[in-house]
């Protein structure tokens, strides 16, 4: 592999692991949301029963899926973090690659969290009942 090549792959996965949990989360809340409004509110008013059938199943699709996203996106930070971790530390980039891979390690599990809390409440509470 040339070293432009690895530059690039390893940026991608730098990007992929601060990214991949919070943009997994975004796009649940907003799907699932979207879902849900469909459904219930195709109009003005509210519906008594939701329109859709087989929204549960979607919701739960589309959570398991972010849910993989995110997960794949905390195994990226740990195996960056990882490999970094048995290279030489006195590289500034190292240095730096190994801050981020950090901070995607503390974070992406809060995000994966909000996930599965999200993904519970949207299946629990039914989404055409007043709040």
């Amino acid at each position: 592999m040339t070293a432009r090549r690895e530059r690039i792959l390893y940026a991608l996965q730098q990007i992929y692991a601060l990214l991949g949990a919070p943009l997994a989360w975004i796009v649940q809340i907003c799907t699932c949301e979207a879902l849900a409004a469909q459904a219930c509110y195709p109009a003005q008013d509210p519906l008594a029963h939701v329109e859709l059938h087989a929204l549960s199943a979607y919701i739960g699709a589309v959570s398991l899926v972010c849910l993989a996203v995110a997960l794949c996106g905390l195994t990226a930070a740990w195996q960056g973090w990882h490999a970094l971790r048995r290279g030489d530390g006195t590289n500034p980039d190292r240095r730096a690659g190994r801050f981020l891979f950090c901070v995607a390690i503390l974070s992406s599990p809060m995000f994966v969290l909000g996930l599965l809390v999200t993904a519970m409440a949207a299946l629990i509470v039914s989404p055409c009942k007043p709040w």
